[in-house]
């Protein structure tokens, strides 16, 4: 049980990347994010499919990977772009902590040269010797600072020397728009993503310019209180640029988006390929 006091507390403005309740562990959360993994008509997880192909088609070439390359997909999920990069001769391993996705993408690619691994890429992560990495949905943005630092020194102890890296993250483009756009929201519902049973939701985003950062905050109210901060993190060309120097990386392009068309101040995402130079 919970009361005003608390309720009041816990929707205001966090600590910057202060924690909240884990998406992943709610078993209804969890088949929902696979529901929308699986969904063609929504970005919200994966991108839709002409994205995806337009990305196995053309990212691999762009990071200098030949066919046969050992290629690990960090944050995984259902093993949607781990099929289509096996399908073009890639060796695949991807890495998810959600059971539910894990499980999809052992079947979905059951045939296929493609391994998989419940867990974090935060911990160690279950290879070496790899000649790529790829991290897509801008996933690489939700980590506070130093889990992006964590992240990256995995990645690196994985590549093989002059390994690279591709990942997509949120552009300040992206940033000024929903600073110009954003209002606190509630509803509520009978069932949906958040539960299958009736809940209240009530929604707000808080800015932190100092970081370059959001904070999604969703206040979730059934017969408990339970509050997701989730956060993201925008970035310029010349702000990864720097922090992935400062962790043993060289970027080598940053496009528009994973499908490497050509970066405009206008883009919202930016698609970035780096090297393992140390």
């Amino acid at each position: 049980m919970f009361d005003i006091s608390t309720l009041i507390l816990e929707v205001k403005k966090p600590a910057l990347y202060q924690t909240g309740a884990s998406l992943w562990t709610h078993p209804h959360i969890a088949k929902e994010m696979l529901r929308t993994h699986l969904s063609p008509n929504t970005d919200a997880a994966s991108y839709k499919p002409a994205m995806m192909d337009a990305i196995c088609d053309r990212l691999p070439s762009r990071m200098g990977l030949p066919n046969g390359a050992r290629i690990i997909d960090l944050g995984c999920g259902p093993g949607l772009y781990c099929q289509r990069l096996a399908q073009r001769g890639y060796q695949m391993t991807g890495i998810d902590q959600s059971q539910n996705s894990i499980q999809y993408a052992k079947e979905l690619c059951a045939s296929l040269p493609a391994e998989f691994v419940c867990g974090s890429y935060l911990d160690r992560l279950p290879c070496s010797e790899m000649d790529g990495a790829i991290m897509i949905s801008q996933d690489y943005g939700v980590l506070s600072t130093d889990q992006r630092k964590l992240l990256l020194k995995n990645v690196h102890t994985v590549l093989k020397p002059d390994g690279v890296f591709a990942f997509d993250v949120a552009s300040m483009s992206a940033y000024d728009a929903f600073e110009e756009t954003s209002q606190a929201t509630w509803s509520s519902e009978e069932k949906g993503f958040w539960r299958p049973h009736p809940f209240i939701v009530m929604q707000n985003r808080f800015f932190y310019p100092e970081a370059s950062g959001t904070c999604d905050l969703y206040a979730l109210l059934d017969e408990t209180l339970t509050v997701y901060r989730i956060w993201q993190t925008y970035f310029t060309p010349e702000s990864i640029a720097k922090e992935l120097e400062e962790n043993g990386f060289m970027m080598l392009e940053a496009n528009a988006n994973l499908s490497c068309d050509d970066w405009t101040l206008e883009s919202m995402t930016i698609g970035v390929i780096c090297k393992k130079v140390s």
